[in-house]
């Protein structure tokens, strides 16, 4: 039977520890507050069809005419693809109205729940069917 040494085994779980560890924090939706919803109207300025997440930049023009932008997550392409996506579905300098679970720091940045484009068509987000007034 052939025995390794206590150092390459301590080295190989605590590497598959570590990885372990990032690929759980990665795939965690912690960072959104699926308790509440935030609304914001704007136009897209970038959409980022990639994996293992989807974003849209969002340029929101405030009521004192200051405008701000925001990140959007909204999946991955292929689970885009199952709640009615195309990779066209949404291009740069469409003015849209959407609501999101925002991140709990703060940030401008959130998960999409529902992005309306201004013919009225709806997409729905992966955070569509969390938290409190999912879907609207």
């Amino acid at each position: 039977m052939l025995r390794r040494p206590f150092a390459t085994t301590a080295l190989a779980t605590a590497v598959l520890l570590t990885f372990a560890g990032a690929a759980f924090a990665h795939h965690s939706t912690s960072e959104f507050d699926y308790t509440k919803t935030v609304a914001v109207e704007g136009v897209i300025k970038e959409v980022q069809w990639t994996n293992p997440h989807s974003y849209l930049q969002i340029l929101s023009r405030g009521a004192d005419g200051a405008i701000t932008q925001w990140g959007v997550e909204i999946g991955a392409p292929a689970l885009n693809v199952k709640l009615g996506w195309r990779k066209d579905s949404v291009k740069i300098g469409d003015k849209v109205a959407m609501t999101l679970s925002p991140a709990r720091d703060g940030r401008n940045f959130g998960t999409l729940r529902v992005l309306t484009l201004e013919d009225g068509r709806k997409l729905n987000g992966i955070a569509a069917s969390f938290g409190q007034n999912a879907g609207q």
